[in-house]
């Protein structure tokens, strides 16, 4: 006599199956934004997100910090909640099919100001700097340079 099949094999097999599926799917790819800090005013606070066309952002943040990697001293990364390594901050957007926008700012006390370069459709990376220059309007500069000059000091040993 033949044992009926029972439906804990089944729900065990079911899942098996799912976790494998799931473990195959691939991760939504993002642009990699790379930016290295060029100094500023350490009482000035900068700035710095992607949006798309519609200025939304599409920064990747977490949850419960919706604002995380994306605040700092204009003097350095140093002490920032972002994903720092050797001086370069890298943010990621939400996927690779969306044309985005850097927008970088620095505010001092009522005064303050933004820069922005976009209309990217790859990996970028960028110089920023943020001071107020003392009694003169905030001063928020941003220059496009080479991914692969970024990315070679972030990831180097």
């Amino acid at each position: 006599m033949q044992r009926p099949i029972s439906f804990t094999f089944i729900i065990i097999i079911t899942i098996c199956s799912l976790m494998n599926i799931i473990a195959l799917m691939p991760a939504t790819e993002a642009y990699e934004v790379l930016f290295r800090n060029w100094g500023g005013d350490s009482q000035d606070n900068c700035y710095v997100w992607e949006e798309d066309i519609n200025r939304n952002k599409i920064t990747v943040t977490t949850p419960d910090n919706p604002y995380y990697g994306m605040a700092f001293s204009c003097a350095t990364f140093n002490g920032m909640s972002g994903d720092v390594t050797n001086g370069v901050l890298t943010q990621r957007t939400l996927d690779n099919n969306t044309t985005y926008w850097v927008i970088f700012g620095v505010v001092n006390n009522d005064l303050s100001a933004s820069n922005y370069k976009g209309g990217y459709n790859t990996n970028t990376c960028f110089h920023v700097k943020g001071t107020s220059r003392w009694y003169k309007s905030p001063l928020a500069e941003i220059d496009e340079v080479t991914y692969e000059e970024c990315q070679q000091i972030r990831d180097s040993k």
